[in-house]
């Protein structure tokens, strides 16, 4: 079963290279919710979601690799934890931004859909956490 969800993942990163939004879209939840990995804005149900992926699928010569992952299944549910790069190009420059991700899949009638996908960068290193503390 864990090979299932790795071919969906693989899947999402093949609809994110298409570059239609309509592709990544039928791969989640209708109550999906989306933490996108560009986006400071929590993003519920499939016209939210849409309205992320045709701004980020933009970028010229997308790609999303999978550089490494955890998964769990419970049940109806199945839990994919680790990180992904995605590149592109910007005025013939590639970008590289890896990024930090979590997908919970439920599985309906036989299918599994993202019903939650949290993605975020990964922090400066080193972190800089003493702008965040407040002194007393």
């Amino acid at each position: 079963m864990p090979d299932q969800i790795r071919e969906i993942a693989c899947k999402w990163a093949e609809a994110i290279e298409s570059r239609f939004p309509e592709n990544v879209l039928k791969l989640y939840h209708p109550d999906g919710s989306l933490w996108g990995t560009l986006s400071p804005v929590l993003r519920q149900g499939h016209q939210a979601i849409f309205e992320y992926f045709v701004k980020f699928l933009q970028w010229e010569d997308l790609k999303c690799e999978f550089t490494d992952g955890t998964i769990r299944i419970r049940d109806d549910y199945a839990f994919f934890s680790g990180s992904y790069v995605f590149t592109w190009k910007v005025s013939g420059r590639t970008v590289r931004v890896p990024a930090r991700f979590s997908f919970v899949y439920k599985k309906e009638d036989g299918n599994w859909l993202i019903i939650e996908h949290h993605s975020s960068l990964f922090p400066e290193l080193p972190f800089r956490i003493r702008k965040y503390m407040k002194k007393e």
